[in-house]
């Protein structure tokens, strides 16, 4: 409340008069439009935040691509053999669809209309078919999705994608499995994705190689944290907590 208050003359006595004001829906209002402004500018962050970190990521993705594909070329223009210009066009068409992939699932990332577990799913769906089933590893992916989460971001989008597909590439490459199970279940506290394989286990996944540390500092960029467990078989857990967390930034959104 706010008060004011002052002597008078009353019937020809003094007497104080005093106004009490109750300014409570003035005060609320005032917080509320504060509590919006903070709000708005931790989104405005979020957003610069993502934009850099995914700028920086299409830079050495696609970029890498474009270099290589770029490089390839100029060898097969320079070769004396049928062979060897065969083998260069085998590994830039290779490349094109890898780039292709990359720029399919920016565009998805940023497209925030887009941006769902449930079509996060579609999307996992979609990228363990194509890749798995050309070499005969049969694939299944189940999706859960409690009431509540908050939808993926797009820098949360991306990293997971990449570290799904990196998971896939080394069953590829290493596992020798016959089948892969994957598991997204996502609740208020918490995104899981889990990606099992029926193959060797061991060493033999890769565990060790520099695929495996890209994916646990994507899994750290959005504050998660990635383990692999083997045998029999490989298994691969990230767990990112929720409300999203942006260590690199020190800040909670």
């Amino acid at each position: 409340m706010n008060m004011t208050a002052g002597v008078i003359e009353y019937e020809g006595k003094p007497a104080v008069l005093a106004t009490l004001f109750d300014v409570t829906d003035r005060k609320r209002a005032e917080e509320e439009k504060v509590k919006l402004y903070e709000e708005r500018i931790a989104e405005e962050k979020k957003h610069l935040f993502e934009k850099e970190q995914i700028l920086m990521d299409l830079h050495d993705g696609i970029g890498g691509i474009t270099t290589n594909i770029g490089i390839l070329a100029e060898l097969g223009q320079k070769a004396s053999d049928i062979d060897g210009v065969r083998k260069a066009l085998a590994t830039i068409s290779k490349l094109s669809h890898e780039g292709i992939s990359e720029i399919r699932s920016f565009m998805h990332s940023l497209d925030t209309r887009e941006l769902s577990w449930r079509t996060l799913a579609t999307e996992l769906r979609s990228q363990g078919t194509g890749m798995l089933e050309p070499h005969n590893i049969s694939f299944d992916l189940k999706c859960v999705v409690d009431d509540g989460p908050e939808q993926p971001g797009s820098l949360l989008w991306v990293n997971l994608f990449k570290i799904y597909k990196e998971a896939l590439t080394n069953v590829i490459k290493h596992s020798k499995a016959g089948s892969v199970g994957v598991v997204l279940h996502v609740s208020p506290q918490e995104a899981l994705l889990t990606v099992e394989d029926t193959g060797i286990g061991g060493e033999a996944h890769g565990g060790a190689g520099r695929g495996m540390s890209n994916m646990k500092r994507r899994a750290e960029e959005v504050g998660g944290a990635l383990t692999v467990s083997s045998g029999p078989g490989t298994r691969v857990r990230v767990a990112i907590p929720l409300p999203l967390k942006y260590p690199a930034q020190g800040m909670e959104l």
